[in-house]
């Protein structure tokens, strides 16, 4: 029988505790890595029990979404049948292997104000700017083949709607968002279920063809990425830019100027962030549509 000295217990004993410790972080790791949650408020607009969802009018969720309306999936094990509508409540949103659910309910109180209240007498003018939560108007426009499309044809998937003209002379103006959409699609080439679309508001010069010609390789590369011509389709391009507070001006005195603005919208056309500028990160971006992948699919 060989007997270890007490220097090698004590080693034995460390490196055993080492390894353990390894494997400890290890699992905790590796298990943890698919799973995140968030602390949620808002107030409910609609209970579905068949489906256990919920409609929540949520307020702004840090590090992960701005304030909205939308659907949520419910935990099975919360009892629906104690919430009614417009209880405001505070809950846990987890999401787990590309899935969320909600759980963790406590609800806090009534709501004293009807955002849907049927009765208000003022309603909205279809140029005005839409907030989050709101649907983008249904543009028609034309692709690089010609052919008229909307903006609900791609219905079901998340996008990124930038507007631009070819002829833009100010290199970190259109061009650098082009090359930011061009970035983003590159990057999530491989998933279905986000497109990046580029609506012209030169009405005048950029046709289909046009378009066609200057980044038809660009399409070619990425299937998720379109440019769109607003020839003949102005009225509907007044629509969506002014809903989505992006204006433009000069297009007849060939002398156009304009702001810059990028919005994402869900799988429904509603709006989910807005990106002003040409300053804003495409690793911002990025995380919001890999956030929003998460939510929807």
């Amino acid at each position: 029988m060989i007997l270890l000295s007490k220097n090698r217990l004590m080693k034995y004993n460390f490196i055993f505790k080492k390894v353990a410790l390894i494997c400890y972080l290890f699992f905790i790791t590796f298990s943890c890595s698919n799973k995140s949650s968030y602390k949620v408020k808002g107030v409910i607009n609609g209970i579905y029990p068949d489906k256990m969802k919920m409609l929540i009018d949520h307020d702004t969720i840090p590090g992960f979404m701005d304030p909205m309306e939308m659907e949520f999936n419910i935990h099975p094990s919360v009892n629906l049948e104690k919430f009614n509508l417009k209880d405001s409540v505070h809950f846990l949103l987890t999401l787990e292997d590309k899935k969320h659910f909600s759980s963790s309910f406590s609800i806090i109180g009534k709501s004293l104000e009807n955002k849907k209240n049927v009765n208000n007498t003022w309603e909205k003018d279809i140029y005005d700017p839409i907030e989050i939560g709101d649907t983008i108007y249904n543009a028609s426009f034309l692709n690089t083949s010609n052919d008229l499309v909307r903006i609900s044809d791609s219905n079901g998937k998340i996008r990124l709607i930038s507007y631009i003209f070819s002829k833009c002379p100010m290199p970190d103006m259109c061009p650098a968002i082009v090359y930011k959409n061009q970035y983003l699609a590159n990057y999530f080439k491989e998933n279905n279920n986000i497109e990046f679309i580029l609506i012209s508001f030169d009405y005048l010069y950029d046709s289909p063809n046009v378009l066609k010609n200057i980044y038809g390789i660009m399409e070619k590369e990425n299937s998720n990425i379109k440019f769109f011509s607003s020839k003949g389709r102005v009225n509907d391009l007044y629509i969506i830019t002014k809903q989505s507070m992006c204006q433009f001006w000069g297009v007849e005195e060939n002398n156009i100027g304009h702001t810059m603005r990028s919005i994402l919208i869900g799988p429904s056309g509603e709006l989910l962030h807005a990106y002003d500028g040409t300053d804003w990160e495409t690793s911002i971006a990025r995380q919001d549509i890999n956030n929003m992948l998460k939510m929807y699919y």
